[in-house]
């Protein structure tokens, strides 16, 4: 349930609740999430808190959306196991538009850029990897 006095945001409380039917397998991999409507009803909230919700379970890569289908359950991945070499740095951010067509994700979906010196040494998909430190 949804605490509008509590101190964490109100999409993150949903995103809480999402996470949680996710995690429990109520919605099981594959499974559609109730429509944005059903949410902002059932919750007492608005679009833009459903769409922010939303929007923090695909960055962390446990659901896709699809225009005109809704949003369902990713279904789990293998993950390739990726060396990260020693003095490197991992960054997450956005993929681009380039990198969404090249890797096949969805909007909102990150990737992992290993840099060592400066020098980009690979760029992942990071729902599709599992690092390992030398």
């Amino acid at each position: 349930m949804i605490d509008f006095r509590a101190e964490r945001a109100v999409y993150q409380q949903l995103a809480d609740l999402l996470r949680e039917e996710i995690t429990s397998g109520r919605i099981p991999p594959g499974g559609l999430l109730p429509s944005s409507t059903r949410l902002e009803q059932e919750h007492g909230v608005s679009r833009e808190t459903v769409r922010r919700a939303l929007a923090v379970l695909r960055s962390e890569g446990l659901v896709v959306t699809e225009p005109s289908y809704g949003t369902r359950v990713r279904v789990a991945e293998e993950r390739r196991r990726v060396s990260v070499p020693r003095g490197a740095t991992v960054i997450s951010r956005p993929a681009s538009s380039k990198e969404r067509a090249e890797r096949g994700l969805t909007l909102g979906e990150h990737v992992l850029v290993i840099a060592v010196g400066g020098r980009v040494v690979g760029v992942h998909a990071a729902s599709a990897v599992e690092l390992s430190f030398r």
